[in-house]
Formats: C-alpha cells, structure tokens, sequence
C-alpha cells in the first residue's frame, strides 16, 4: 500500500541494507519488487474497497470520492451504491455498480503512480548514482502499470520467457530503455524432470534458441540487456516453492551443459557485431 507511511519507510530500510551494493562501482542499478500482481485496469481500486477500514489506500480513495462528490448520495447516484454515509465507504467491502468504472480507473491509476513515485524519491535519496530499473513485469505487464511506472523508471524490466522478443514493442509514447530480467529454455533429453517455462527438443536445440533469443535482444533497439534464468539447474526436490526446472548453465553438479555454453559463446563473441547491424 504505497498510501501507507510505513511503505516509504520499508523502501528506505531495504535501500539502507544494501549499502554495501550502493557504494560498489560495478553496480549501475537496482529492481525493486519482482512480477507484482497489478490485476486490470480498475483492479487496484477494487482491491483497495474489499481492503479492511483502516487500510491507508481506502482512507485515501474516501477523501478522495468526498473532495469529488461532496456527499455520499452523490456518490451513490453515480456508483450504483448504497453507502448510507462515509464511514460506510471504509468499512464496507462490497463492489459498486459499473457507474464506478472511471473513479476506480483512476484511482487504480494513482496506486500505481504512488507505488513507483514513492520507490523513486526514496531510491534516488539513498542511491542517487544508481539507476531505478523498475519491478520486472511479468511478460509485456499491463499497459496502464508500465505507462505510470515509465514515467518513474530510469530502466523499464520486464520478465520475458519467449523464444523471442523479435514482436516487443512498447507503447508509441513510451521512449525508455529495457532490460529483460528473466527468460531460459530447458529440455528433458539429460538432467531434471521439469523444463522450466519454453521447453524445447533437446539440449543442441537449448543451444539455438539461447542464440536466437538474444541475438533478437541485440537487434531490439530499446534492449540493452538481458539476463538468464538461472545459473545453475534447481534442485530435483524442488526450492521453496516446489520448482525444479532444468535451466541452468550448469547441472545440479556444476557440470557445464556443453551445447547451451557453445550458443552463448557464439552469440556473444558477435554481439557488438549484430547490435551494429553488421
């Protein structure tokens, strides 16, 4: 809830805890949050009404709609609901009418442009060298999320897992640089029992598709990175979470796994060379 005092004052004790990154002249920049849920358009609002009465957001859209309509009949009149006062507004968790859709869009709106402004004031205090490299979308994210967090953002992120990113675009008015946090390809010709999220035929194919992949970052010209997903291969009992995927440069043995090792050689080795067009 980024209408709530203690979210700034969780971004400051997280950027403070990374100090040791801050001040290393390697590091350009820092992700804050990973593949959040941002839901639809009016999702954020309606989360926010179905929120408890003390929740900060709620408070926030009450004054809001009170600035807006004046009195709560108003409000009714235009949402389809039946609040009988303010106070009603906070403790009830009911949805309103489809009357709401433009306030809860633009109250969702506002969520979202808090939550990157706020990360943004308190990264750049604490951090301010260091580039705020967004929250990694999950896939191309909602529009309305990375038009707001675009404004905030030095780098927009976004997770990825395609065999290509040849048919990424942003929006038209968007102008900002990208980097692809996540993507990988696995198999099940050796190794684990999983192969991630693209699976593909074998590892000689693995090889091709990591080639393809970013060679296709290379010629994209808002891409000016990508990273893989992950080092090594997980575990076959699972992390935290149950995932055991084989995607690893190297196996559960830190064996290398020769044929992805040669893809991202050949590309590598060429890449100032296709990110000039030659």
């Amino acid at each position: 809830d980024p209408f709530d005092p203690s979210f700034r004052a969780d971004v400051r004790r997280q950027m403070i805890a990374h100090k040791q990154e801050m001040d290393d002249p390697w590091c350009f920049g820092f992700f804050v949050d990973n593949e959040l849920s941002w839901g639809g358009p009016t999702d954020l609002a309606v989360w926010t009404l179905a929120s408890p009465a003390e929740q900060a957001a709620k408070s926030e859209f009450q004054k809001r709609m009170r600035t807006k309509y004046e009195t709560v009949e108003k409000l009714n009149a235009k949402w389809g609901s039946g609040y009988t006062n303010w106070e009603a507004f906070l403790t009830g968790t009911q949805r309103p009418g489809a009357g709401a859709n433009d306030d809860l869009t633009e109250f969702t709106l506002a969520i979202a442009d808090a939550y990157f402004k706020n990360i943004r004031e308190e990264f750049k205090t604490a951090a301010p060298n260091k580039l705020y490299m967004g929250c990694r979308f999950a896939g191309r994210g909602p529009e309305f999320a990375l038009k707001v967090g675009a404004k905030y953002c030095d780098i927009v992120s976004f997770n990825i897992y395609a065999r290509s990113i040849d048919d990424f675009k942003l929006p038209e008015e968007i102008d900002k640089p990208v980097m692809i946090g996540e993507f990988h390809f696995g198999a099940l010709d050796r190794g684990l029992f999983h192969p991630g999220l693209i699976q593909v035929a074998d590892q000689a194919e693995r090889g091709k598709t990591y080639t393809g992949y970013v060679t296709s970052a290379l010629r994209h010209p808002q891409v000016i990175g990508v990273h893989w997903h992950q080092f090594g291969d997980q575990a076959t009992t699972g992390r935290f979470d149950g995932e055991n995927f084989q995607v690893g440069f190297v196996d559960c043995c830190d064996t290398p796994y020769p044929e992805t090792i040669a893809g991202i050689r050949e590309v590598g080795y060429r890449m100032y060379e296709i990110r000039s067009g030659k």
